[in-house]
C-alpha cells in the first residue's frame, strides 16, 4: 500500500477543492414572475423617494471608527 506524504496529500486536497469550486454551479433564485417581489417588513415606514443620506452618514461614521481603532498606537501604556 502506497503512503501519501502530507505535502502531496495537501496538494491533492487543494486541487480537489479548486476543481470543485470551479465546477460548482451557483443556485439560481426562483423568480418565475416578471415582477420583482420585495419583502417589506410590516410596521416599518419606508421612504421610497429622497436621498439615502442617513445610510451614507452612518457608513462613513462606522468606517471612521474602524480606522480610528485600527490606527491606535499599540505601544501606549495605561498611563496615557
Amino acid at each position: 500500500m502506497m503512503r501519501l506524504r502530507p505535502r502531496k496529500l495537501f496538494r491533492l486536497g487543494f486541487a480537489a477543492v479548486v476543481l470543485a469550486a470551479l465546477l460548482a454551479v451557483p443556485a439560481r433564485a426562483a423568480n418565475d414572475d416578471e415582477e420583482e417581489k420585495v419583502f417589506r417588513e410590516p410596521g416599518i415606514q419606508y421612504v421610497e423617494e429622497g436621498r439615502p443620506y442617513i445610510q451614507w452618514i452612518s457608513a462613513v461614521l462606522m468606517a471612521a471608527a474602524c480606522l480610528f481603532i485600527a490606527f491606535k498606537n499599540p505601544h501606549r501604556s495605561h498611563l496615557d
